[in-house]
């Protein structure tokens, strides 16, 4: 009987310190990480820090990717350079002016654009080119490049983001009925530090390493001179 009495008293002992067992909750023990578990009383390793990480690589940060996927961005350097035709007219010496119309979202430090081939470009002033100490060049003489204007700054200004109107005014000698943007060999650019984040971005696109950001450029439609 006795002996009975100390297995039972054995198995009551045994189940009493089952009960009173805690099971180790295994996880992240540190707050500052993505999988941290706050009722983990074990820390097996397995903090991790990336999957909750802003674009700047912050932990749990809330640095955003912009619209452009552009670390902190604006949303703007993906939007283009809008580059249409004003009202054409002719001067007081019977020349065809024509305005050309810039809408930028986009800060400018240089430019160049072309008409169609074999219209002659006589002179380009005035606008907003001018109004911001841009230089702008013309060579109606060149048989490769009378079509086309040069813009920049040699006091490294800039043409603000967000200008709307006219950005020079053009005297040209038409080869026909219409003035047309040629398609190729132009550019709208911005010279930033090589390692902008922007610049990285655009320069992973062209393979360059060079400090400048080239934007995109829509084009207006052809302008008839007849319409004059």
């Amino acid at each position: 009987m006795k002996k009975l009495f100390n297995i039972l008293f054995i198995i009551l002992l045994f189940s009493s310190c089952e009960e009173n067992v805690i099971e180790a909750i295994h996880g992240c023990f540190d707050a500052q990480a993505c999988n941290y578990n706050p009722d983990t009383t074990y820390d097996n390793n397995s903090c991790e820090y990336e999957s909750c990480a802003d674009c700047l690589g912050v932990t749990n940060g809330d640095a955003e990717l912009d619209s452009c996927d552009v670390c902190q961005g604006d949303g703007t350097y993906c939007n283009p350079v809008n580059l249409s035709f004003g009202d054409l007219y002719y001067n007081e010496n019977e020349e065809l002016v024509v305005p050309i119309a810039i809408d930028s979202p986009q800060s400018i430090s240089g430019f160049q654009f072309n008409l169609t081939e074999n219209d002659i470009i006589t002179t380009a002033e005035g606008g907003i080119s001018e109004e911001y100490g841009f230089s702008l060049t013309v060579d109606p003489t060149s048989e490769e490049s009378s079509n086309l204007v040069l813009g920049f700054s040699f006091t490294a200004d800039l043409l603000p983001s967000g200008i709307n109107g006219i950005l020079t005014n053009l005297t040209v000698i038409p080869n026909g009925s219409q003035v047309c943007f040629e398609q190729q060999d132009n550019f709208f650019i911005k010279t930033v530090n090589p390692n902008n984040e922007i610049d990285l971005i655009h320069d992973a696109e062209d393979g360059s390493l060079d400090g400048v950001i080239q934007y995109q450029i829509n084009f207006g439609d052809c302008k008839e001179i007849s319409t004059i």
